[in-house]
């Protein structure tokens, strides 16, 4: 009877010792994590703090002027498609890009907070429908302006919903819940470099908490007095769509026009609605 004593306690002391569950998960390096990083320059803030400088701080501008290198690849270009273009945004969820090459219209995006139309010249077809709904993945439109807007609206994304973070060694994770009925969906995510404070990554969900948009934030550089990213990479998964915005000769905070943001429906183009 000692003997089986004894064999069980050991048994029980190694189950005890080996790192199951969520043990594992709070010492796991995840993918992507940035290394030899200067941990001295890490800061530690709470919860609130960090939901408070998102809000506050954020992106700080009400609009936005640049000009843009553009490169998107899906398989609607078969392969990567080049440009130059025009970036116009106003909050709130104002954008309108435009792409051309060869001084000739490539593409047209727009949307005034209520609608969005993405034109395509070489189609003849200007596809819109309302903002802020699910689309079909397959309408012939790869590429979203509502979206870009809201991305580029992150402050707002805390309105009416509850969220937590995770702290991780160089980032934090803030995730921002929605309710639904009786349950509680993911409807985004942000990563947080903890040196200073820049939003790098966010991932906007859909209702059935698949990926609806991701994107990352790069060259920040300060543009009167605020923290802009030079650089964006937005990932659309149900059309495997990239749209890479390289941003030169930003200017914020400047009056736009008004009519920047209005649609005017080009001559011989169809209209079909995505909704």
């Amino acid at each position: 009877m000692q003997l089986k004593t004894f064999i069980t306690l050991i048994i029980l002391f190694v189950l005890l010792t080996l790192p199951i569950g969520c043990a594992t998960l709070s010492t796991r390096q995840p993918i992507g994590d940035k290394s030899g990083i200067d941990l001295s320059k890490v800061q530690t803030l709470s919860f609130t703090e960090v939901k408070e400088r998102l809000r506050t701080e954020g992106l700080g501008f009400t609009t936005l002027k640049a000009k843009a290198n553009i490169i998107i690849t899906s398989p609607e270009t078969k392969g990567e498609f080049r440009c130059k273009g025009v970036v116009r945004f106003q909050k709130p969820g104002k954008i309108r890009v435009l792409g051309s090459k060869l001084a000739r219209t490539v593409f047209d995006m727009l949307s005034d907070e209520e609608n969005y139309w993405f034109y395509l010249p070489n189609e003849k077809a200007v596809y819109t429908g309302k903002c802020n709904t699910v689309r079909k993945r397959d309408t012939g439109m790869f590429i979203s302006p509502d979206d870009i807007a809201a991305l580029l609206e992150y402050d707002k994304l805390f309105e009416g919903r509850s969220a937590y973070m995770e702290t991780w060694p160089t980032y934090w994770l803030v995730h921002i819940l929605e309710r639904k009925g009786d349950a509680v969906v993911p409807y985004s995510r942000l990563r947080v470099d903890r040196i200073d404070n820049r939003v790098t990554d966010l991932t906007l969900f859909k209702p059935d908490s698949f990926i609806k948009v991701q994107a990352s934030f790069y060259d920040y550089a300060v543009i009167s007095e605020r923290p802009i990213p030079e650089a964006i990479q937005i990932h659309w998964p149900d059309t495997d769509t990239t749209l890479n915005l390289s941003m030169n000769n930003i200017t914020i905070n400047e009056p736009l026009k008004p009519e920047m943001f209005q649609f005017k429906k080009p001559k011989k183009a169809r209209i079909i609605e995505i909704n």
